[in-house]
Parts: C-alpha cells; sequence; structure tokens
C-alpha cells in the first residue's frame, strides 16, 4: 500500500515537521511512502529522496504536469497533503479514484474544501470545520505528534538567574513582543530573571528595537534560528508560548519531552494540550501582565512547576506518542477503505 506525502512550503517549521513525522509515523506501520518536497526546500536535507516540484508559482503548470508523471509512476493509493499549494496540486494532478486527505494545520478553509478528508488537529478545529459547513463524516482528529526519546527528567533547581525561553518564527501572531513587555514587568518588581529568545522572521528588528526601547539589552539574548532544540531547551528554566494565534503548538510536545515547566497562551492548540493548572500554566493572549504573573507564579512555586512538567510528561506519552499516533493514522485509513 502507498501514501504520497506532499508539502510544498520552502521554509521550516511546524507544518514542516508534521510532514517529517507523517513520513515516519506510516514507515512505523509498514506502509510505503512517496514524499514530494519543492527544490529549494530546507526540510529536503531530512529527506533526501523525496521526489521534488520546482514549484515557482502559487499554480504552476509545470509542477502540476510532473506531479501527475509522479502519481502515474508511483500509483498511490491515498494522498495526504500538508499546505494549501500541496493541497491545490495535488487535487489537479491526482486521478478521479485517488482520495486526497488535507491535515487542517490552522484555521485557512480554503484548501480543505477541495479534500476527500480532513484531518483536524484538535477538537477546537474540528467544531470550527463543523460550523463552517464541512460535513462531519469528512473530519477525523488527529493531534500531531513526537518520537519520544527520553525518560522524565524534572528540571533541576532553577539557575540565577532563572532563564526563561521562547522558541518561535518572528511574525506578529506569535506574540514575541508580548513576552519581552513581560520581561520588563518582571525586571521591574525586581525578579532575577534572564531571557533567552530563539527564532527569526520579518519581525526581528522590531524585537530588538523594543528590547532597546525598554532598555532589556542585558536581559533578553537573540539567539537567532534554533537548529539544535535539545541544546536551546537544555538552557532553559521556564518555557513560554506568548502566542496571539496557535492552531496546534507542536513546540510544547517538545518542551513537555524535556521535562521544562510550560507557561502558554490560551489560544486554540495549547488549551487542549495543557489543561489549566495541570500540565502548564494558562494566560491571557495578548496580555503581558498575565503573562508576567503566570510566569512569576513558575518562579515562586518550583515545586509546582515539576509537578505540572511531570504530568505534562504523563499526558505526552499517553496521547502524542508517534507509536500511538501511527497507530491511531492506520486504524483511520483502514476505515476509510484505503489501506487494505
Amino acid at each position: 500500500m502507498k501514501v504520497l506525502n506532499i508539502m510544498l512550503s520552502r521554509d521550516l517549521g511546524g507544518i514542516q515537521q508534521a510532514f517529517l513525522d507523517y513520513n515516519s509515523a506510516l514507515e512505523m506501520q509498514n506502509i510505503e511512502v512517496i514524499n514530494v518536497t519543492s527544490y529549494g526546500a530546507k526540510i529536503n536535507s531530512f529527506v533526501p529522496k523525496s521526489l521534488k516540484l520546482p514549484n515557482l508559482l502559487p499554480f504552476g503548470l509545470i509542477s502540476v504536469l510532473i506531479l501527475k508523471y509522479i502519481i502515474s509512476k508511483t500509483k498511490p493509493d491515498v494522498i495526504i497533503a500538508h499546505g494549501n499549494r500541496a493541497i491545490n496540486f495535488s487535487k489537479v494532478a491526482k486521478s478521479q479514484n485517488i482520495k486526497l486527505i488535507g491535515i487542517a494545520h490552522n484555521y485557512g478553509l480554503k484548501g480543505l474544501r477541495k479534500c476527500d478528508y480532513i484531518i483536524a488537529l484538535t477538537q477546537h478545529m474540528r467544531e470550527y470545520l463543523l460550523k463552517s459547513n464541512f460535513a462531519e463524516s469528512t473530519i477525523f482528529v488527529l493531534p500531531n505528534m513526537i518520537n519520544i526519546t527520553k525518560d522524565f527528567t524534572p528540571n533541576k533547581i532553577y539557575k540565577k538567574p532563572v532563564v526563561i525561553g521562547v522558541l518561535a518564527r518572528f511574525v506578529a501572531k506569535k506574540g514575541v513582543d508580548v513576552f519581552i513587555n513581560a520581561i520588563k514587568i518582571l525586571k521591574d518588581k525586581n525578579y532575577e530573571i534572564q531571557a533567552v529568545i530563539g527564532g527569526n522572521g520579518e519581525e526581528n528588528n522590531n524585537l530588538t528595537d523594543l528590547t532597546r526601547t525598554l532598555n532589556l539589552q542585558d536581559h533578553i539574548s537573540f539567539t537567532g534560528w534554533v537548529s539544535d532544540k535539545n541544546k536551546f531547551l537544555e538552557q532553559i528554566d521556564i518555557f513560554c508560548l506568548p502566542s496571539l494565534h496557535e492552531p496546534f503548538g507542536i513546540i510544547l510536545l517538545e518542551v513537555m519531552e524535556a521535562g521544562i515547566p510550560i507557561v502558554s497562551t490560551d489560544t486554540e492548540g495549547p488549551r487542549e494540550i495543557l489543561p489549566y493548572m495541570q500540565d502548564g500554566v494558562i494566560c491571557k493572549a495578548g496580555s503581558p501582565k498575565d503573562l508576567a504573573e503566570k510566569i512569576a507564579y513558575l518562579i515562586d512555586n518550583p515545586q509546582k512547576a515539576k509537578e505540572s512538567s511531570q504530568n505534562a510528561y504523563l499526558k505526552l506519552t499517553q496521547n502524542y506518542d508517534i507509536k500511538i499516533v501511527s497507530e491511531k493514522l492506520v486504524t483511520l485509513l483502514h476505515g476509510l477503505k484505503i489501506v487494505s
């Protein structure tokens, strides 16, 4: 049985990680996978055997024709598409008998309406799709996943100063500016802290300017794009996800595995991954004051922080381990009579 797994974005991020995880999950269940990516995509070094499309335009005829040739030669039973461009190209290139499954990595609906089936990452996303007039029989819920390789190791005693980390793309919806303002509040309250921000993007200059404006240059360091997440996480005591909008938040799974206590905003995905005050601490999205208060709570209550990270790791093993999710994925395909 064959599955064509396609993702055409050139950048790195959560969707790209999910694409890689789907490949691993399917192979783990002895399903043959044909991976399709774009020429020049940063992810290609992780999938050297992927078949590649030129993908120079939002809808390139040459790319579609190449994909049509790939499909005719490899004869997949189903296509799993990550992102609108992957969906659009696949919809035109595939034959009618091949089912197209779109992964709802965000709340954009246009591409998903072209799919035969949709995999939503959360119950919240499923409800949103239902309210947007998608047929219930076409929607399935399957979360992102992680290959757990570490036993739980509780965070050691906080460093002095306490190190608080953020790892994100520097775009407005990730709320990194909110985090910087929260650090200012904590400094004004005389908390002994140091912030480390990993990532890059279009907001880079605005964020460094804000740091200088608030006179936080000695308390906030920017690491640039982080290729080794484990090394980044090893240096921090508390992790923050300050997003204004977060459909899932795959980074949370990696932080949960690392045993680091988490403060996250009450956005769509994190609300389901981290129930309030159980597996992590939740704050109001867009509120530097509330974010600062929740960080202060973890600093002032290290035992509670340890308990929440332990609860989070247990939930990770029960719900997001690739071994468990891969079995659910194949069960789903069996249910659709796609995998024999």
